[in-house]
């Protein structure tokens, strides 16, 4: 058997005329990829959303990031320009926020100013650290060194901090509270504060955080700097929530003395991108704002741009309607409205429209019941302590009827740390719904050991001696809250109809837990918790008409001693 071994074929011979014309085509080919190369590195440089491509082919953009990266693109010129820029972008979940703000964005601006400061936190070292490292395997990366002169310090490139080579350009990672002391900052980036909604929940947690906002992450700003927040809102009261409560107390002192908006309050570019479309979404390109639901006239005009529908996914190739739905679902209450955490994280709204802990269709109100009928309650909910100046002393008062239903009838709210006026307070309060059935709750506490002896003083002086229940606090707000959500699932929950109170203390029950107060929802817990331990008290029934027999000397009914 003989083995045949193929060979090559051999190669064509070319004309003269044919080596020219393939030559000539090689050369066109080099000179459109080398023109097309030169626009990459251009547009790479102007544009941040092609400067992300560039370094990631694999990257999938959609509106949505198209919209980010413009923001971030404004942002780093008003950086430059000293203007002080605030922006905030609220995103859900895994939608790529990170891979623009905190990868991408930071060796773009770099490199583009090569010589400012940068600070970027997260809610614990290791995640900025995540940060830091992928920002200089970008800035060492040949395809950005092609379009960027901006290099690392060979001597300075530690996962915490680095420098710029040849310029006063630094980077610095750190965790949410953790020490920036020493370091500028012409751009503050926080990604993601908060870690988990056991962080978000708490009270002290989210305070610290602010409190790190302020006296240490905000103290960095070079003059004209920026701060860059993205995140998904977790809760009304943190960091993304109580720049909000600013920026809203300014607009409202402005409004009531008809003067502008104080120009040294922060006022922050808020934008918030909810996971499904809650209604038809459009870019105002005269404003850079996104609006909702325009009439049909304005929908038409070229100063909008629809971005995307009603009830459409905000990044369809990543997460699709029907991805979307099934977290929604995990998330929904016992009663079929959405939970708390869809509409928090994937949402940007921290409270469902219906409610969550308490929802909409459990508030009724009604006319008083009258007061020689039922049990009377008046419970107290103290301020935490001085320190945190949002806290409210909350007094209610509550009746009890014969049907067991509780009524809340009065309520007042105020802040003050005079011992007198709380006092007053809450006897001013005993004495409108004075009853001889009437108790007293109040929160065993600091507070109310301070003023006890106050208290009995101003009762002997008042000559009202109201009896008193010292209630002992739960830490946990929402087992604490248990007895009168019950409550008002089976409708036995009534609000008086002409408290001018009543639409906060519903907007306020209705945010629970998620809300940034959470002091009226605590009074009438204590409120609820008196009336489970109480009897109601028993119907009156009609008075008997007297017939002829009762008018009968020595009747049964007269009472005397003839009667047998």
């Amino acid at each position: 058997m003989t083995l045949v071994v193929p060979t090559a074929a051999p190669a064509p011979q070319l004309t003269p005329a044919q080596r020219l014309s393939t030559d000539a085509l090689t050369k066109a080919d080099k000179r459109r990829a080398a023109e097309r190369e030169l626009a990459s590195r251009v547009l790479a440089k102007r544009r941040l959303i092609h400067f992300t491509k560039r370094l990631n082919s694999k990257y999938d953009d959609g509106w949505v990031h198209h919209d980010i990266a413009r923001r971030l693109e404004k942002f780093s010129d008003d950086v430059a320009a000293k203007k002080s820029p605030r922006l905030m972008l609220l995103v859900p979940p895994r939608h790529g926020k990170s891979e623009l703000a905190s990868r991408n964005f930071p060796p773009w601006h770099l490199g583009r100013n090569p010589d400012h400061e940068f600070i970027a936190c997260s809610y614990n070292i290791d995640l900025a650290r995540g940060f830091s490292r992928k920002v200089q395997q970008i800035i060492d990366d040949p395809a950005y060194q092609s379009v960027f002169e901006t290099r690392l310090d060979p001597d300075n490139r530690s996962a915490e901090s680095w420098a710029v080579h040849q310029t006063d350009g630094t980077y610095t990672a750190a965790g949410i509270g953790g020490p920036i002391t020493g370091k500028g900052a012409h751009v503050l980036v926080i990604d993601d504060p908060i870690k988990n909604a056991e962080e978000a929940d708490s009270a002290d947690g989210r305070e610290k955080i602010w409190e790190w906002y302020l006296s240490t992450a905000y103290s960095r700003l070079a003059p004209g700097g920026g701060v860059l927040i993205i995140q998904t809102w977790w809760h009304d009261d943190d960091l993304a929530g109580k720049l909000q409560q600013v920026m809203a107390q300014a607009r409202k002192e402005a409004a009531e003395t008809g003067e502008p908006v104080d120009p040294h309050v922060d006022m922050f570019e808020i934008v918030k991108y909810p996971a499904i479309a809650e209604a038809d979404e459009y870019l105002d390109t005269e404003t850079d704002e996104i609006v909702y639901d325009l009439s049909e006239a304005e929908a038409v005009l070229d100063q909008f741009r629809l971005l995307r529908r009603k009830g459409e996914a905000l990044h369809p190739s990543r997460y699709d309607i029907d991805k979307l739905n099934r977290i929604r679902r995990q998330n929904r209450n016992q009663d079929g409205s959405d939970g708390r955490w869809w509409s928090a994280l994937y949402q940007q709204n921290p409270v469902p429209n219906d409610g969550g802990y308490f929802t909409k269709d459990q508030f009724r109100r009604r006319q008083t019941p009258e007061l020689s009928a039922c049990n009377v309650f008046v419970t107290v909910d103290f301020a935490i302590s001085e320190k945190k100046k949002s806290d409210y002393t909350v007094i209610g008062a509550g009746l009890q009827d014969s049907r067991d239903e509780l009524h809340v009838a009065d309520l007042v709210k105020f802040k003050s740390a005079d011992s007198f006026f709380i006092v007053n307070a809450i006897l001013a309060m005993c004495r409108k719904w004075y009853s001889p059935t009437l108790i007293l709750g109040v929160e065993d506490g600091q507070i109310w050991k301070s003023i006890q002896a106050i208290f009995l003083k101003r009762c002997r002086e008042l000559k009202i001696y109201p009896p008193v229940v010292v209630l002992t606090p739960i830490t946990d707000k929402m087992a604490r809250g248990r007895v009168l959500q019950g409550r008002m699932m089976q409708g036995m929950v009534t609000f008086s109809d002409k408290g001018d109170w009543y639409d906060e203390c519903r907007g306020e029950l209705l945010r629970f837990p998620a809300g940034v107060h959470d002091d009226q929802v605590d009074m009438l817990a204590w409120m609820a918790q008196l009336v489970v331990d109480k009897q109601p008290p028993r119907e009156k029934g009609p008075r008997s008409k007297k017939s002829w027999r009762d008018r009968i000397p020595g009747s049964r009914a007269s009472g005397s001693a003839m009667a047998a």
